[in-house]
């Protein structure tokens, strides 16, 4: 138990955060807070690389397409094919520091049909090629 106490205590914390999250307010814990961008977020989080689209995301939060990008821009600060695309790009960099999966298998996972297009995605988020990230990452 006390070796688990400070992972119980940020847990906790983050509890307390969300709930006492202000309806207006924005940031990544008041989308956790409202429930239809929390439902959103939770399966982006669960299936990162789905061909999602805009309509799959607004079915999902129970709102029209309009209103879902609305508040996604309102609490987010992006769109939600955006927060998609970053999240995926995200969960690749951290792939491509921790394993020896090949580049393709990396840019399959994160959800891109070809190495090429996962490679220029990748590129203009993080201003370096994915091989390039990965030696970086490794030598870190």
């Amino acid at each position: 138990m006390l070796e688990r106490l400070t992972e119980i205590t940020f847990i906790e914390l983050l509890r307390h955060e969300i709930l006492a999250a202000d309806p207006g307010s924005a940031g990544w814990l008041a989308a956790l807070a409202d429930p239809s961008l929390g439902r959103c977020l939770a399966r982006i989080h669960d299936d990162p690389g789905r061909n999602w689209t805009v309509q799959d995301l607004a079915s999902v939060s129970g709102l029209s397409r309009s209103t879902l990008a609305e508040r996604f821009e309102e609490v987010l600060d992006v769109s939600p094919m955006r927060y998609v695309r970053d999240w995926r790009l995200y969960l690749a960099s951290v792939a491509l520091g921790t394993t020896r999966k090949p580049v393709a298998a990396v840019a399959h996972d994160a959800g891109y049909g070809t190495e090429a297009a996962f490679s220029r995605a990748f590129s203009r988020a993080y201003s370096v090629p994915p091989a390039t990230w990965r030696q970086h990452s490794r030598k870190a």
